[in-house]
């Protein structure tokens, strides 16, 4: 058995907004405390292909999982695949430009391995939950910082040049 998800949401904000707040991977605690314990880097470059990072869960069940990156093409695609505590688990990113402006933020995840089979339907919401709550936090971190490049471009754009007397 498997559990499979996909999830998307439009953020107000370039892909490279989104991209500067999702690759900082020892934030990821601080989104969801109560769900993850631990995200670090253990080998290779980060966010380059071959690379590994450990990710520790608590919640909905607590496991410890360590993703390789198979392709990654910043801002806009992760792709990744790991094994930790009898579970595997892959998962896509996808940060899509919009004609707009805005962005498309869609993840793809499936998960499978003896304590899914066991837990499976319990854990399906839970573990949608937390896929929303923190594409919730990554949005809302990059649309903020978009906000915060906007003013100052403003700003820079009505400032008048330095006198020359």
């Amino acid at each position: 058995m498997s559990l499979k998800f996909e999830y998307a949401t439009t953020a107000r904000c370039y892909p490279e907004h989104i991209w500067k707040v999702f690759q900082d991977i020892e934030r990821w605690s601080r989104w969801d405390p109560q769900a993850v314990e631990l995200a670090r880097w253990i080998s290779g470059e980060p966010w380059t292909k071959g690379s590994r990072f450990e990710i520790k869960i608590t919640k909905p069940m607590r496991y410890t999982i360590t993703p390789e990156l198979l392709a990654v093409d910043p801002p806009v695609f992760i792709h990744w695949r790991g094994k930790g505590s009898g579970i595997t688990g892959e998962q896509f990113f996808i940060f899509k430009p919009l004609s707009d402006g805005n962005t498309e933020m869609r993840t793809l995840q499936e998960f499978s391995g003896a304590p899914v089979a066991v837990f499976g339907k319990r854990i399906r919401q839970p573990i949608l939950d937390g896929i929303e709550h923190m594409f919730g936090r990554i949005k809302s971190e990059a649309e903020e910082q978009a906000n915060v490049e906007m003013i100052a471009l403003e700003i820079a754009k009505n400032q008048l040049p330095p006198s020359s007397e």
